[in-house]
């Protein structure tokens, strides 16, 4: 049994973190027996982040690297009848999303006001008194700081979601009007998408990239038929 250790539960999703959306997906889509353990610690991760697996003794982190040691122990059970194109176009959304789309989301709940309220909320009301006053602004101020790093946060709040709705725009033409990104079936890209629009759209952190998504009939449609495939409770509660 493959144990997949992943951040609690938020906002009554199944996860906060898209990347761990990301990897629970997959496992569902490869129909491949997994168990949930919750892990708040990323420090207990062998990269210092969450998610990461154990499988057969064997740790593995990073949602890119856990996949491929998937698919090469297991076989390509969600990929495998992609074309050589569409394994590119698969690898570029991918691309965007982790390497653009996240620095967003990140700054939509750590940097707006109201998406540092909920989230200090969600992931730090359960702390002891002082911590719960201490530890939110720090991580507040070294993400600031990771940002400026990265490069998004040397932008203002107009540039930052002008590069977010182009990401959203590309996301949304390259579905068009399939079922499913590359096709007529999920793939591990749709995997990576889903856990990104669900991370924007299922917290209650009004914020332009939310509502461009909800704007956008095509990712919205996508958003449902999503949920309705692999997370039929939450279909049913929105």
């Amino acid at each position: 049994m493959i144990e997949l250790y992943q951040f609690a539960p938020a906002w009554d999703l199944p996860n906060p973190s898209p990347f761990c959306i990301k990897l629970e997906l997959y496992l569902k889509m490869a129909g491949l027996p997994y168990e949930l353990i919750t892990q708040n610690d990323t420090r207990k991760g062998p990269k210092g982040k969450i998610p990461f697996i154990r499988d057969a003794g064997q740790t593995i982190g990073d949602s890119e690297l856990i996949i491929q040691h998937l698919k090469t122990k297991y076989g390509d059970r969600v990929d495998s009848g992609l074309t050589a194109d569409q394994h590119a176009r698969g690898h570029l959304i991918d691309r965007m999303l982790h390497d653009s789309t996240y620095w967003v989301l990140l700054y939509c709940r750590w940097m707006e006001d109201n998406g540092y309220a909920a989230v200090r909320e969600a992931f730090f009301s359960g702390m002891s008194w002082p911590l719960r006053m201490i530890v939110p602004p720090l991580v507040r101020r070294g993400l600031k700081r990771t940002l400026i790093g990265q490069g998004l946060g040397r932008h203002d709040r107009e540039q930052i979601f002008c590069f977010g709705f182009a990401q959203m725009e590309t996301l949304s033409v390259l579905l068009g009007d399939k079922p499913y990104l590359l096709g007529d079936l999920p793939c591990s890209a749709d995997a990576t998408a889903h856990g990104f629009i669900l991370s924007f759209v299922g917290p209650p952190i009004d914020n332009p990239m939310r509502e461009w998504i909800r704007r956008s009939a095509n990712l919205m449609a996508y958003y449902q038929r999503m949920n309705q495939r692999f997370y039929p409770a939450l279909a049913q509660a929105r």
